[in-house]
């Protein structure tokens, strides 16, 4: 196997700090090998990796490379419960199946050669024919694995990581995306709101269960706001809608009943009942806080070093990598990694880009400070994307602030358009990108703007991506809380650093989705005057930037 350049230049100064208990941080651009490199490297010091994504989506690119460099390693995949189980809908939350009452709860002996996606579906068509449980052959099919995928659940939330019963010290533990370890604890958040309730209600037989799930509802609609922020509930209001522990409970005893049935007939959906009591479960832990969001109660860790001080046990190899990696200061200070780190930039290290280029331009007349958010200002940034959108080669790629702002705008567009929402699938927006040139819009830090490619042989199909204002996140009581929490144990205030490196990164993320190669080229519209600051430029790489108005 031949090493780029850059990868030739910094391999041996990675694998001695890795056999020498650093944890490397390596931070180089989408399409510049840092999947094979990890690879690479990690098998110099361990014969065992661990490589831990997202979502499942990215366990394919790690397939990719080890079956066309690595083919004499064995590799396997672990995929959570709802994704594995035959019986169970995609919704379903792992702890309501039932497995022990599951007639082909058994492992049976596989291998794993082909493409997950194709090894998962024909594993679950093989596991209902002949009577094996697919999640449970794939949880033994890792332990003799060279290779194993995961996602981030199973290495950052303790109960999960033990449920593997393997040992990481085996291993080099590869983080992709490293970015996003930040917001790990988001995975255990908890939420309640009306429809759930109404749903626990429709699949519960006991009359007392309804009562005082009826009297739930009435009571969280007394305490709860419409605002798309974060507001915090304090304790008192809280304590009144906390069901007593009888009625606790007796909810328990339906919801296990619910789960029993479901197993039972072989047909597992979301067990409301379930997510009721893990809402009221997290709210006893004094590291949460319950929060007001949309309409739903919200429990949220503030903390994330819960879930990542397992970075810090020494006797584990850990390599995280990011095209968008946060300041050194930033993953010991808001992260919290205490232990040796080797810190390193491709890009600074080889002093030039890496993969493909792009040019920046600064409008100056625009911005999407939250008080100057008028119709006017929509009117103005609508006919910047046309303008953008008439003289652009590919598709463009529009990131807003908020879903609120994306509407408003949207309404004077008069050209073909894509917008995010909840429903968003990207299989079908490919699909559609295929039929003409499109406006595609989403939100920072959303599900168009991180980890998706959006690409036909290999190139992206977005020429432009336009960032509408700058994506800050909202300054409400969550960010509050942490921003007080983190500067109290560091005893310096940390909000600019906190606001302004999560903003950098959607930023970058963003321009990301259409830099997927070397040969790839782009323009950069930074659309706020905010961004004519040497900080900005300086960040993006953006110090010639040309200013523009309407």
């Amino acid at each position: 196997m031949e090493l780029r350049e850059w990868q030739s230049k910094i391999a041996e100064k990675i694998v001695e700090a890795l056999r020498n208990n650093f944890l490397v941080s390596l931070q180089a651009p989408t399409g510049s090998g840092k999947t094979l490199f990890a690879l690479y490297a990690s098998f110099k010091v361990k014969p065992k990796v661990a490589f831990i994504v997202r979502t499942h989506n990215e366990f394919f690119p790690v397939y990719r490379e080890l079956s066309l460099y690595f083919k004499d390693k064995k590799y396997g995949f672990l995929v959570g419960k709802s994704s594995a189980c035959v019986f169970s809908s995609s919704d379903v939350d792992p702890q309501d199946i039932y497995c022990s009452g599951c007639e082909i709860f058994n492992a049976s002996t596989i291998t794993i050669t082909d493409p997950p996606k194709a090894s998962l579906n024909r594993l679950k068509e093989e596991g209902k024919k002949l009577g094996f449980c697919p999640y449970y052959s794939l949880l033994e099919s890792i332990k003799s694995a060279d290779v194993v995928l995961l996602t981030y659940p199973y290495l950052f939330i303790p109960w999960l990581r033990e449920s593997l019963d393997i040992n990481w010290e085996d291993y080099v533990v590869v983080i992709d995306e490293a970015h996003n370890i930040e917001n790990v604890s988001n995975i255990e958040e908890k939420k309640l709101n009306k429809r759930i309730i109404e749903m626990a209600i429709s699949q519960t037989k006991s009359q007392n269960v309804r009562l005082i799930l009826e009297r739930l509802k009435e009571n969280i609609e007394q305490i709860i706001y419409s605002e798309d922020k974060y507001i915090l509930i304090e304790k008192d209001k809280l304590a009144s809608i906390i069901p007593p522990n009888e009625e606790i409970e007796s909810l328990a005893e339906e919801y296990e009943e619910v789960r029993k049935n479901m197993i039972k007939n072989k047909t597992v959906s979301r067990n409301y009942l379930g997510s009721i009591l893990r809402f009221f479960d997290l709210v006893n832990d004094e590291r949460v806080r319950v929060f007001s969001y949309s309409n739903s109660l919200v429990a949220k860790y503030i903390i994330p070093s819960y879930f990542t001080d397992i970075l810090n046990d020494e006797k584990i190899t850990y390599m995280l990598m990011s095209g968008t990696m946060q300041p050194l200061d930033y993953l010991r200070n808001i992260i919290g990694i205490t232990r040796k780190i080797l810190y390193v930039d491709a890009e600074k290290v080889m002093k030039k880009r890496l993969t493909g280029t792009y040019e920046c331009l600064i409008s100056i007349d625009v911005t999407t400070t939250y008080s100057l958010r008028s119709e006017q200002m929509a009117r103005k940034y609508a006919s910047y994307l046309l303008k953008i959108f008439y003289n652009s080669r590919k598709h463009v790629l529009a990131i807003f602030p908020s879903y609120e702002f994306m509407r408003i705008v949207s309404k004077f567009l008069n050209v073909r358009y894509l917008a995010e929402d909840a429903e968003t699938n990207i299989e079908e927006i490919m699909s559609n990108l295929k039929k003409e040139k499109t406006i595609i819009m989403g939100i920072a830090r959303g599900k168009l703007a991180e980890g998706i490619e959006i690409v036909e042989n290999g190139s992206s199909l977005i020429s432009d991506v336009a960032m509408v204002g700058i994506p800050y996140p909202p300054i409400d009581d969550y960010l509050k809380i942490r921003i007080e929490e983190i500067s109290k144990r560091l005893k310096k205030d940390i909000s600019s650093e906190l606001i302004g490196i999560q903003a950098l990164i959607a930023v970058k993320q963003s321009i990301g989705r259409a830099i997927r190669g070397p040969m790839d080229s782009a323009t950069v519209w930074l659309l706020d005057k905010r961004y004519d600051s040497l900080w900005w430029k300086k960040e993006l790489n953006c110090l010639n930037a040309r200013k523009i108005k309407l």
